[in-house]
């Protein structure tokens, strides 16, 4: 009966002085800040789809890096509203699907508020042809929860070769 009161103490005991998981880690507070800026994310390219260039533009830091599809170039604001006011034109409709929202990484592996983003965009241009483009983006956020760079990667080739392929179709 000894033994079984000091089996049942020790365990006692030992159960006690387990440590509950601190929860207020690096990783988490990366984790926190991914959501909120996937959600903003999110929200401007609904904008694009609802062609709301204002309002997309509202969600993008005056300091803006714009590396567009199919290039090397590190571009301005103003030459990010021109290239969407462009793609607007040149489209009747736009749908975003299959999307899917990653944390972009430090260098540690820890989340830092970055967004990467996969997709299939399908267009509708306004010659009635339609596209489907893969997609793949990352973008980076002030601590205001403006983006500070959209690193977009797609084959805007591709895009073009389909609308060329339904002309010689017909």
């Amino acid at each position: 009966m000894k033994n079984l009161l000091f089996i049942i103490t020790f365990i006692a005991l030992f159960l006690s002085c387990d440590q509950p998981a601190t929860t207020n880690t690096d990783y988490d507070k990366g984790i926190a800040l991914f959501e909120k800026n996937k959600g903003i994310a999110n929200e401007s390219f609904n904008l694009f789809i609802a062609k709301d260039l204002e309002g997309m533009m509202d969600m993008h830091s005056e300091s803006l890096i714009w590396s567009p599809a199919s290039t090397t170039d590190s571009l301005s604001k103003d030459e990010f509203r021109a290239g969407m006011k462009e793609w607007m034109e040149e489209f009747d409709e736009f749908k975003f699907v299959d999307r899917q929202f990653y944390p972009g990484v430090d260098e540690d592996f820890i989340p830092n508020g970055s967004v990467r983003t996969y997709g299939t965009w399908l267009g509708t241009h306004k010659s009635g042809k339609e596209t489907v483009t893969k997609y793949y983006s990352v973008l980076e956020f002030n601590e205001d929860g403006k983006i500070t760079a959209d690193l977009e990667y797609f084959d805007v080739g591709g895009v073009f070769d389909q609308l060329e392929e339904t002309q010689t179709e017909e």
